[in-house]
C-alpha cells in the first residue's frame, strides 16, 4: 500500500511540475492513479509483483480511473450530442427544402 500511495504522489508531482510546460494540460491526479496501475499490472504480469498482495489495490485503481472517465464522458456528451443533433436536422431542412 506504501509503494502505491508514494508511486500515485511522486507521478502526480512530476506532471504538475510538467504541465508548467507542455502545450496539452493533462490532469496530474489522473495521470498519476492510471499510470501506478498500468505499472502495477505489468509488474504483476511479469512477475515482479505478488498477485494476491496487489490485485485488490489495483482494481480499485482502475475502477477510479474508469470512474473519472466516465465522469468527464458526461460532461462531453450533451454538448456532442446537441452538435450531431443540429446538422442533422439542418440536412434533413435542406433535403425537404430542394424536394418539392
Amino acid at each position: 500500500m506504501t509503494i502505491t500511495i508514494i508511486s500515485i504522489l511522486v507521478i502526480t508531482c512530476a506532471l504538475w511540475a510538467l504541465n508548467k510546460t507542455l502545450p496539452i494540460k493533462v490532469c496530474p491526479i489522473c495521470a498519476g492513479v492510471t499510470l501506478t496501475w498500468l505499472w502495477m499490472l505489468f509488474g504483476m504480469g511479469l512477475g515482479f509483483l505478488p498477485v494476491s498482495r496487489y490485485e485488490f489495490i489495483v482494481a480499485i485503481l482502475m475502477g477510479a480511473s474508469i470512474g473519472g472517465i466516465v465522469t468527464e464522458l458526461k460532461k462531453i456528451f450533451p454538448k456532442l450530442k446537441s452538435k450531431i443533433k443540429d446538422t442533422e436536422s439542418e440536412k434533413i431542412k435542406k433535403q425537404l427544402d430542394n424536394c418539392c
